[in-house]
């Protein structure tokens, strides 16, 4: 449900078009670094392999949705569209915390929505161009809005760069010590017609496909590594005003992921991994908002999915398929009394997953809820608070190593305090987490296995004008351990936080960002290496030329700090990126 940002129970944040142009990011991950609760890992640059943690939280256990929509996740979880084109997105939502009662399986970290663009009024063209280091460059074009009573955006584009040497010839000496370049081609369509007043119908199409070069660890120094990966979707939906109370939604998406990998021109990938995989989608969602009496919401509705994976190469063929059908149910309501807002969600979930012509299965139903209290005492500020439950069932890949493998149970609890003013967003919000049967990787045994997690912390988070200067802050401190080994999770730092400000002088709007982490265990499998802490800054300047065209110009990582998020892989060092924004009002 639309709601204004302080009144929602749960602490959440969004992401402007706005803010977007003005981060001139590349990916996703670089775009939400510096949201409160959200780290990322990356095996080298751009389009490398990328993991999402988000409350502390697995990869696997953060959803993404684009248009609301659930995206697809491969054998091992890792989702698809971590490097999703900046270009065709309106704004982001990041939704922190245990949402499994609203979104079902893996919705433990919390759930990253992205609204792709979609314009309104008169049609017109929009695009941008722009250019940097590491002989990088992008293009893209749109050309959007509204004839009659339809609405509709096309756009398409193109990010390309020569990048730098993935993996540190210092650390791993048998790498490849060549550049590894990556490009992206995308395109999307949407198309929006208003049947009758109370009815509208869509189509939405979305394709990318991406090549990569990437170094190994144990290779010799001339080996050459390519992967490529293409997606593609296809959407219709409904939407439907039943009465002045009800509105419901019906969508059904169908969506395909294929990627390659070769080592030196062929599919023979060392230790005769699989090379090839492909994956399908099937998704009806059904969601309806309805609003009992005038302090009285109301959501309910189901989503139904199937996936199918497939997968070959080096000496095998079809060595990995596996089908899953997922089945959900939810209902929940929000309550108004006076002061007071009472939420409530509950949500059931039935996941089916089976290994083709074997008798590997894995069959798993799972109860979650949410209550979340909020009162408003005084004018300018409110105290939140939530307790719920999540689940997250084996992946496709964990049920293959290991047939008995338990699904994830998580209890969350989390309070807040929330400060508003038209100028300022102050939000301080405790959390904990604690999974029983968590899923890990055990190395020695080269399979899943069940373990206990618990992660609690502090978020702060800050959005205020003041004195002329446009301010946004994060600040988390957290502890996310591995209760059964007893070590803190991979990849997670205690501390680490954000601080951006800008301000418009003489037509110009200059700004400084800087973000800092402290140090990590690179590995759940090994405790030979830490990650050093570090801190990186970002100087950026934008000037609009006239009413539709701006100029920005960006310094990334400014003092140009060596540091890495996974051990033995590079990071980008200093860069300057310059971009030309068309944009007409």
């Amino acid at each position: 449900m639309e709601q204004p940002l302080s009144d929602v129970l749960s602490s959440v944040s969004v992401i402007t078009r706005a803010d977007i142009d003005k981060s001139q990011a590349v990916t996703l991950a670089d775009l939400l670094q510096g949201e409160a609760g959200f780290e990322f890992g990356r095996n080298g640059g751009l389009g490398a392999t990328t993991s999402f943690f988000l409350r502390g939280q697995d990869s696997i256990n953060t959803v993404v949705l684009v248009d609301g929509v659930r995206v697809q996740t491969d054998k091992i979880g890792a989702i698809q569209t971590t490097d999703f084109p900046l270009q065709q997105i309106e704004r982001v939502e990041i939704l922190k915390g245990n949402a499994s009662a609203l979104y079902g399986n893996n919705a433990i970290g919390g759930v990253i929505n992205i609204i792709t663009r979609q314009n309104k009024g008169a049609p017109k063209a929009y695009g941008s161009a722009s250019v940097g280091s590491y002989k990088t460059t992008g293009a893209f074009a749109g050309y959007g809005g509204t004839l009659g009573d339809v609405n509709f955006d096309l756009n398409l584009g193109r990010n390309k760069s020569a990048g730098f040497s993935a993996m540190n010839t210092v650390q791993r000496t048998s790498a490849n010590p060549d550049a590894d370049g990556y490009s992206n081609d995308y395109a999307s369509a949407k198309l929006e017609k208003r049947i009758s007043t109370d009815t509208q119908i869509g189509t939405r199409l979305n394709y990318s496909v991406s090549d990569v070069d990437y170094d190994g660890a144990y290779d010799t120094p001339t080996d050459i590594h390519k992967f490529k990966k293409a997606t593609q979707s296809v959407a219709g939906y409904v939407r439907q005003v039943m009465n002045s109370d009800w509105v419901s939604n019906v969508s059904l998406t169908r969506s395909e992921y294929k990627y390659e990998d070769t080592f030196n021109g062929t599919f023979s990938l060392p230790y005769n991994v699989n090379s090839r995989f492909q994956g399908w989608q099937n998704a009806l969602a059904w969601n309806n908002a309805y609003q009992l009496q005038a302090q009285t919401k109301a959501v309910f509705g189901a989503d139904l999915t199937d996936d199918t994976f497939n997968g070959s190469g080096g000496s095998t063929s079809n060595a990995y398929a596996l089908s899953r059908r997922g089945r959900g149910y939810f209902a929940g309501v929000t309550h108004q009394i006076e002061r007071l807002t009472i939420q409530a969600n509950v949500r059931q979930d039935q996941l089916h997953l089976q290994k083709e012509n074997t008798s590997t299965r894995s069959d798993n139903q799972a109860n979650t809820g949410l209550l979340g209290l909020g009162y408003q005492f005084a004018p300018l500020w409110k105290l939140t608070g939530t307790l719920s439950t999540g689940f997250s069932a084996p992946t496709a890949d964990a049920v293959s190593s290991n047939p008995t493998i338990k699904p994830e149970h998580h209890h969350s609890q989390e309070v807040g305090a929330v400060y508003q003013t038209n100028e300022t967003l102050l939000r301080a919000v405790y959390f904990q987490t604690k999974a029983t049967d968590a899923i890990i990787y055990n190395i020695s045994s080269y399979s899943y296995q069940n373990s206990d997690i618990d992660n609690k912390g502090v978020e702060l988070t800050a959005r205020a004008n003041v004195a002329g200067y446009s301010v946004k802050s994060s600040m988390t401190l957290q502890d996310s351990r591995d209760i059964g080994q007893n070590l803190p999770q991979a990849r997670r730092a205690k501390q680490y936080g954000s601080l951006d400000v800008s301000r418009v002088l003489s037509g110009y709007e200059v700004g400084s960002k800087l973000y800092a982490a402290s140090a990590r265990r690179d590995s759940n499998y090994s405790t030979s290496y830490d990650l050093a802490g570090y801190s990186t800054w970002t100087f950026y300047v934008s000037r609009k030329i006239d009413n539709e065209w701006t100029a920005r110009v960006k310094l990334e990582n400014a003092f140009d700090r060596q540091y890495q998020l996974a051990y033995g892989y590079n990071t980008p060092g200093r860069g300057i990126y310059a971009t030309l924004q068309y944009q007409p009002k």
